[in-house]
């Protein structure tokens, strides 16, 4: 099991006698926007979120790395450990060059990413700017996830590149950010893939090397019916095949950076279908020795959101707002993410 960051609290102070260490956190949606709806979120769980997901373009703009970090601050100031979402959009997906991938491996983005690394290293020496002291900040970093799919260009199926380049440009990112004096006590790097290939090639072929990765990610969804193409699935039947063929190519630790579930069956929305999924999800997440999940809780394809959504199986107030809420997920995060650690 990996070892994990966790902002320690008195809500997460829990006997540690258990066997390794689980973390579950959500992406709420941008900061600052989020973070009253995620401080009720946490009200409603009535236990803290260990992550908060952030995503963020490769912005070159002067003032455009300053605004980040200020908000993985705001992240860190409210009892959470960001983990942020790297894409190398630059800074949009319309004006992101289908090579991309070419220009980071011959080092066209080399100023850009020492700057970003020197600001990081700034940021996680924390307001006495002194590494090792009790103000330190850390942070997951999931930079160009999902390549084994077609819809990011930093993909072999999405953008002009082999896995060859995309693996070169792993590897110089994660020279560049480590050359700023940057190691896995305060940044986890986890490399993320998508549940299932998409084209031909496979995810094992972009594993960029143990040496630059600490945690392997793997993303999926049930869409249910939601699409023309999808159909409902099983936590298991989403994820497994995947989650053992990464296992059989790497023995580092398995994690799931981003999950969700919709409603929609082929019979209409169906809160208790989805609730159930999202209780069966967590059992199996402990079944499957998952490190680390993250929650993609924001309506956009379909109705993923579990708290504050247009649908629910049941409602909380919390400080005069009225909430749709899952309990499933509530009762399978609450039993996920038991066990506490503190930095050592």
């Amino acid at each position: 099991m990996a070892r994990l960051f966790i902002r320690p609290r008195e809500a997460r102070q829990r006997s540690r006698k258990a066997a390794g260490v689980r973390v579950a956190g959500a992406f709420t949606g941008p900061v600052p926007a989020a973070l009253d709806r995620t401080a009720a979120m946490e009200r409603w769980l009535d236990m803290p979120l260990d992550i908060q997901t952030v995503f963020e373009p490769w912005a070159v703009a002067p003032d455009a790395i300053a605004d980040l970090f200020e908000r993985l601050t705001s992240i860190w100031e409210a009892g959470r450990t960001p983990l942020l979402t790297w894409e190398p959009f630059t800074p949009t997906p319309a004006a992101t060059p289908a090579d991309i991938l070419e220009q980071i491996a011959a080092g066209e983005y080399d100023a850009y990413l020492s700057q970003w690394a020197d600001a990081l290293a700034a940021w996680r020496a924390g307001p006495d700017g002194t590494v090792g002291t009790a103000d330190d900040r850390r942070l997951y970093l999931r930079p160009m996830h999902e390549p084994n799919g077609d819809w990011y260009p930093w993909a072999p199926e999405g953008g002009a590149c082999t896995p060859e380049t995309y693996v070169e440009a792993w590897r110089r990112l994660h020279r560049l950010v480590t050359d700023a004096g940057i190691t896995n006590d305060h940044v986890l790097w986890i490399w993320a893939v998508n549940h299932a290939d998409v084209g031909d090639v496979p995810a094992e072929d972009l594993f960029p090397g143990a040496d630059v990765v600490d945690l392997v990610g793997v993303d999926g969804f049930n869409w249910g019916a939601s699409q023309p193409w999808s159909e409902w699935r099983s936590p298991s039947a989403v994820f497994a095949d995947m989650i053992d063929r990464m296992r059989e190519h790497t023995s580092l630790p398995v994690c799931i950076p981003e999950f969700g579930c919709s409603s929609v069956t082929v019979d209409g929305p169906d809160p208790v279908q989805k609730n159930r999924w999202l209780r069966d999800a967590f059992a199996y997440f402990r079944e499957a020795d998952v490190s680390l999940v993250g929650y993609f809780d924001i309506e956009k394809e379909t109705d993923w959101q579990v708290f504050g959504g247009t649908a629910g199986e049941n409602t909380v107030r919390i400080n005069g707002t009225r909430y749709q809420t899952y309990p499933g997920y509530r009762a399978g995060f609450r039993s996920f993410a038991t066990v506490s650690a503190t930095y050592d």
